[in-house]
């Protein structure tokens, strides 16, 4: 018999460690975010924060982001072997929530198209499903596509299941420093891990609030301007309580950061 010490890889271990559907930590990450940031009900917002997560400083602050994301973990040939493993498409909902009075965020939903990092998120605590995002992307060679700059048009939607679920854009007006970014964008991760457990009625396997630990931290230019944002009907989602009330503004930045590994900073089980 084989000891499950013996075995390999992050998840889900096997012999050899090399069919796991996500690689060894450190997690390497390089972001394109075109984020639309609103005002909505506090109240519905604080519904999806369990104690002793709490909400932030900016108590009715929505982020919408949608982005591309370039990832690599202990294989840094899989640009080269296979890559369609080394980027995908994501959208997430950020709301602002705090810790012992330490503010953060915390992502409420997701959407992805890939299964590596739909289970990767489940494990650092995102809420993540199945969806396809789509972004404007200009390319500077093309004589019909200018270089991003003051007077660009972006739109980002999410879809899911055969359903238009969200969209979102972007004209820039004017560049600015990525400290300028509002929050919650710039704050640290509260994340909840949570996985049922298989038994009918007993509590659930992991309930805990965590945190990421980041490092080599870099960013690219920041672009900000006029937003919009529609969410649209769905049978099968809720993001549409978080119904806009205000837009306080729309950005299209880069960043990218190393993910080392994380904290447990409060368990429910």
């Amino acid at each position: 018999m084989t000891d499950i010490d013996k075995m390999k890889g992050f998840a889900y271990p096997t012999p050899l460690g090399v069919s796991s559907v996500v690689g060894n930590l450190p997690w390497h990450f390089g972001t394109e975010h075109l984020s639309i940031v609103y005002r909505t009900d506090p109240a519905v917002i604080e519904s999806y924060l369990p104690e002793p997560l709490m909400p932030g400083e900016s108590p009715d602050i929505v982020v919408i982001d949608f982005g591309k994301w370039f990832s690599l973990w202990d294989n840094l040939e899989m640009p080269f072997i296979n890559p369609e493993r080394t980027w995908y498409q994501e959208t997430v909902i950020w709301v602002g929530s705090s810790f012992n009075g330490k503010q953060g965020k915390t992502c409420i939903q997701s959407w992805v198209d890939n299964d590596f990092t739909l289970a990767r998120g489940m494990f650092m605590g995102f809420n993540k499903k199945f969806g396809q995002t789509y972004k404007t992307d200009y390319m500077p060679v093309n004589p019909k596509m200018p270089p991003l700059g003051i007077g660009s048009k972006l739109k980002g939607w999410t879809c899911a299941h055969g359903e238009r679920l969200m969209e979102g854009t972007l004209m820039i007006r004017e560049k600015i420093k990525y400290a300028d970014l509002p929050d919650p964008i710039n704050k640290q991760l509260f994340n909840i891990r949570y996985f049922p457990s298989i038994v009918i009625g007993a509590p659930p396997s992991v309930c805990e609030l965590v945190t990421l630990h980041m490092e080599d931290f870099r960013n690219g230019d920041v672009w900000a301007g006029e937003g919009t944002i529609n969410l649209y009907r769905s049978e099968l989602e809720e993001y549409t309580r978080l119904v806009p009330r205000e837009i306080i503004g729309a950005y299209y930045y880069t960043n990218g950061c190393t993910i080392t590994g994380g904290e447990v900073l409060h368990s429910w089980v």
